[in-house]
């Protein structure tokens, strides 16, 4: 063997062995982006776009123009809001007779609000205040000045700083969570929410697009009175055929919009409701809730349902 072809095999090795280190786990992916959000991989950084994928230990950072949803593999999905700065630490899928993950995050500074899908996930988000566990929940966090901020809208969720650990419960919130100090203290009532009802039958194409129409208001809990408060909207739903134009509410803190509905396929039959979550957008409306909203309807008789059977227990799921 000549010295110059063992060194063609060295280098070809030498790549071949390399390779693999930078190979890490696929467990989310952009959504949907707008502004300026840069990915930060190893030493790498790139701007995001729609339908990367992420790693674990991506660094997701939204400059002040900058939001973006992150849908990940369980079906979670987080919107992070301007000027944060997110690591995916670690995303673990378990296997066996139920699917889960295990999610670890970090936000290092900023806002963002999450919906993490029930039964399917146990999620830990940690930020320099606080460590937070999360099983299935809609919640919004707010990181900034060595203090955190939580709202609740949905769910349970574990709150722990150096000195004390509180379960928060569905429609309250925290503001002002310090390192060290009572959380408990802290807690209130979220004053605010977000009423989503539909004003026209959802009528499911079989080719084409129809449309469907929707009314949002904000809504005082206690007085049961309208909240006059203008902002952004952001739409989410179970069934990714439906697709939301841009929302804002006007300053009496109304809004009619239609919403377009395409073409469902076998598997989205399975769902048997389409289920609408509607929240506002940016850390200034921590204190209204989210609104929810969901519509019944029929498998139609040429559709058929996808029936998963356990190759180890026999049984099945639809």
């Amino acid at each position: 063997m000549t010295i110059k072809y063992f060194m063609v095999i060295l280098i070809i090795v030498s790549f071949w062995i390399e390779k693999p280190t930078f190979a890490l786990n696929a467990v989310a992916s952009i959504k949907k982006i707008t502004g300026d959000v840069q990915i930060k991989r190893s030493t790498r950084v790139f701007p995001g776009r729609k339908g990367l994928i992420l790693n674990d230990e991506d660094l997701v950072t939204t400059l002040s123009t900058g939001k973006v949803t992150l849908l990940f593999r369980d079906g979670s999905e987080i919107r992070l809001y301007e000027n944060t700065k997110f690591i995916i630490e670690k995303s673990t899928e378990v296997k066996g007779e139920k699917r889960g993950f295990f999610h670890n995050i970090t936000l290092q500074i900023g806002s963002f609000w999450g919906k993490f899908v029930k039964g399917h996930q146990v999620t830990t988000i940690k930020t320099p205040t606080a460590t937070c566990g999360i099983k299935g929940t809609n919640v919004s966090f707010l990181e900034k000045n060595g203090k955190l901020d939580l709202s609740l809208s949905e769910g349970q969720v574990s709150v722990q700083n150096e000195d004390e650990e509180i379960l928060l419960n569905s429609g309250k919130m925290i503001k002002g969570i310090t390192k060290q100090g009572s959380i408990s203290d802290k807690i209130e009532a979220i004053p605010y929410r977000v009423v989503i009802k539909p004003k026209t039958k959802l009528e499911i194409p079989n080719t084409g697009q129809t449309s469907i129409t929707f009314s949002i208001q904000l809504m005082d809990i206690k007085s049961r009175t309208n909240l006059e408060r203008p902002g952004i909207v952001h739409l989410t739903a179970n069934i990714d055929k439906i697709e939301f134009p841009p929302v804002i509410l006007n300053r009496r803190g109304f809004v009619d919009f239609d919403a377009t509905v395409l073409p469902f396929q076998n598997t989205d039959y399975n769902q048997l409701q389409l289920e609408i979550v509607a929240v506002m957008e940016g850390r200034e409306m921590m204190d209204v809730g989210s609104g929810y909203t969901s519509i019944r309807f029929k498998v139609p008789d040429n559709k058929t349902k996808t029936i998963k059977i356990d190759a180890n227990s026999g049984g099945t799921s639809e």
